[in-house]
């Protein structure tokens, strides 16, 4: 079993923006979240030992993710774990590594210790939705 699922995009907007994205908890109530779901709640205290809360929130229902920040070094890693019903109540651990290009970022998203292929398939169609709706929101906000 592969346990790790890795996206790689560019971004039109400086590590900067984007690390402020990934910690702001008023940014990320606009894109941590696959379509068609909306952020219903977000809290994070993004220090090494903070913790964060997410709700999602689907037609189907709700579902929580909390963590705690591992790594915080503005504005080019933020590591922290990512623990919900689904993670078999394992926490599974999400990198995030940002590199300047010019004007852009590229980013890189490793998600680590998924616990079996069907949460991995999952993981990797929700990190590629969330980023494009990251970008959407970066590209707006700039």
């Amino acid at each position: 079993m592969i346990d790790v699922v890795q996206v790689t995009r560019v971004l039109r907007a400086t590590p900067q923006d984007v690390f402020e994205a990934w910690t702001d908890p008023r940014l990320l109530q606009h894109w941590l979240c696959p379509d068609p779901g909306v952020v219903g709640e977000v809290t994070c205290d993004p220090v090494v030992g903070g913790t964060y809360r997410l709700i999602m929130v689907f037609d189907h229902g709700a579902q929580m993710v909390t963590g705690e920040y591992l790594e915080v070094d503005p504005p080019y890693r933020l590591v922290f774990t990512w623990l919900t019903d689904r993670t078999a109540g394992q926490p599974t651990q999400v990198t995030v590594t940002l590199r300047p290009d010019g004007d852009l970022t590229e980013m890189t998203i490793t998600h680590e210790r998924l616990p079996s292929d069907n949460y991995r398939a999952s993981a990797s169609w929700a990190w590629a939705n969330v980023v494009d709706r990251l970008d959407r929101t970066l590209t707006r906000s700039g």
